[in-house]
């Protein structure tokens, strides 16, 4: 049997002295669960297909705020919605108890009559710069009337009052007088004030092509009033001159600890199968804004045994899970193998990435609070929008967030919008047993009913297993559990999805990764 062995990092759970996955939990069988207990989360919103034959919603973005004035946990969450039988609109949702209920408070539409808005960013003004006051709350997004290519404005709204109402503050860039061709876009806006409070509004942008490769490359421009103004030329962050066929673009951010920026952000590729390339990359600044040489991709992420996400990344930052917080980072699908012949694995739609040293090394996967099943494609007849960015937002106790996943309504490329609270991993690693083997997933994927079993140590996730807070063990973001809630001996103990069963719980708790 061909397998990918698990390094080094381990955890000692006392638990584990005979046959491992037998004798890690302590069970108590209740009534049996469903076959399949998947993540549906809630919905937040979902067009009306009776009226609105053609609607859709996808794109979501969210921000947690720090300067309402509350100690409740507001959230501001917006997403694209279209097909409606009008230009396309940037709803906008509030919560105030951490995503508990939401209400609509308001809509960005264009500033421009008669054109859609999308690809929407949302930004909290983190201190008080030139031209804004901390807790002013920024939105963008791409307007054009969607088809029509030959011009396109990042348009900049600005809200005061928590996003209850808005003010078109300026267009970041814009384009006119193109070929109505695709190829010279600019897409995918998002802010970040710099550690000399510069605002910078990062987009991928299309327009160094005017080719038939359509290369893309990612920039900011910058504004030290505010979002008034913005410069006249672009600085390149993430640009490869020597390759005509990259394209890296959705770029996000988070703010370290350390004082560094963190960006996120896909690497695509031109005269590649889409389903088969998008590898998600991380690149770090000291002030926000020095990105790297042109050239220099950054660091891929991956698992110890190179699983990598896939398309439309989001990264956020959690303060819990260790003395560097948490970095989140999710993607529309979970792959193996070269650019160029991916293999999708079993556990895409269901897990994002954890890392815990502030991005070096290797990610692990965890269980999302949402599930998206089908993932996004991008061969004719297969919908896009399911997964299609699905942001992470924590939560002030620095161990939960919010996830926002589009996904499929069974028809077209047409999505709904779904949310659920997530939790962070709790420790995470190696768990031996007799002999110094370790506890590990038959044939090292997801699927469910794979047996658990006692294996060679090595590099392998499916020996990544991390203690969940409801008691769980976890690896691929499913879970330990035993057959049909059997107490026989020899009962098969193996993954599947969680449940909440008494099989799946009581486990002994480790201690830190050492």
């Amino acid at each position: 049997m061909e397998r990918i062995m698990r390094r080094g990092r381990r955890l000692s759970l006392l638990a584990v002295t005979a046959l491992a996955a037998a004798t890690v939990l302590t069970l108590a069988p209740t009534a049996a669960p469903p076959a399949e207990a998947a993540q549906p989360g809630s919905v937040l919103y979902s067009p009306n297909l009776a009226t609105f034959p053609n609607g859709t919603a996808g794109y979501p973005r969210a921000i947690a705020l720090e300067h309402d004035g509350t100690p409740a946990d507001t959230v501001l969450a917006t997403f694209a919605k279209g097909g409606h039988n009008a230009p396309g609109t940037l709803p906008i949702y509030r919560s105030t108890n951490g995503g508990g209920s939401w209400s609509q408070i308001s809509t960005i539409s264009s500033n421009t009559p008669g054109w859609d808005i999308e690809a929407p960013t949302l930004f909290e003004v983190p201190r008080t710069i030139p031209g804004l006051n901390a807790g002013d709350i920024l939105a963008a997004g791409t307007a054009w009337h969607v088809g029509d290519y030959t011009a396109q404005k990042v348009e900049v709204f600005k809200s005061t009052n928590g996003g209850a109402s808005w003010q078109f503050l300026s267009n970041c860039t814009q384009t006119s007088g193109l070929p109505n061709s695709w190829g010279h876009g600019i897409w995918e806006p998002s802010f970040v004030v710099a550690n000399n409070n510069t605002l910078a509004c990062f987009i991928s942008d299309e327009r160094p092509a005017d080719s038939a490769t359509n290369n893309q490359k990612i920039g900011h421009y910058t504004s030290t009033n505010g979002g008034a103004s913005w410069s006249s030329t672009m600085t390149d962050d993430v640009v490869f001159p020597a390759d005509n066929l990259a394209r890296p673009g959705m770029q996000t951010f988070a703010k370290l600890p350390d004082g560094r920026f963190v960006m996120s952000y896909e690497l695509c590729r031109d005269a590649t199968n889409a389903d088969h390339a998008c590898e998600v990359y991380i690149k770090f600044s000291s002030d926000g804004l020095g990105w790297g040489a042109a050239g220099d991709k950054g660091t891929l992420v991956h698992t110890s045994d190179d699983r990598q996400l896939l398309h439309t990344p989001y990264i956020s930052w959690a303060a819990g899970g260790g003395p560097n917080g948490t970095l989140l980072l999710s993607g529309q699908r979970v792959v193996a193998g070269p650019t160029g012949n991916k293999t999708v694995l079993a556990e895409s739609g269901t897990v994002l990435f954890a890392n815990t040293q502030l991005g070096a090394g290797d990610w692990t996967e965890a269980a999302t609070p949402v599930t998206v099943s089908p993932t996004g494609g991008y061969a004719s007849g297969v919908p896009s929008c399911p997964g299609y960015s699905t942001p992470a937002i924590p939560l002030s106790n620095g161990t939960s967030y919010l996830y926002f996943a589009a996904t499929w309504l069974g028809q077209g490329n047409q999505c709904e919008l779904r949310f659920g609270v997530g939790t962070l991993p709790g420790p995470t690693g190696a768990i031996t047993g007799p002999g110094g083997k370790c506890l590990d997933v038959d044939t090292n994927t997801a699927a469910n009913g794979n047996r658990a079993q006692l294996w060679t140590c090595g590099v392998a996730s499916g020996q990544d297993w991390a203690v969940s807070p409801d008691g769980t063990l976890r690896a691929f973001g499913k879970c330990l559990d035993v057959d049909a809630q059997g107490t026989a001996n020899f009962t098969k103990v193996q993954l599947w999805e969680c449940n909440g069963s008494g099989a799946q719980s009581g486990c002994t708790r480790p201690t830190a990764p050492s």
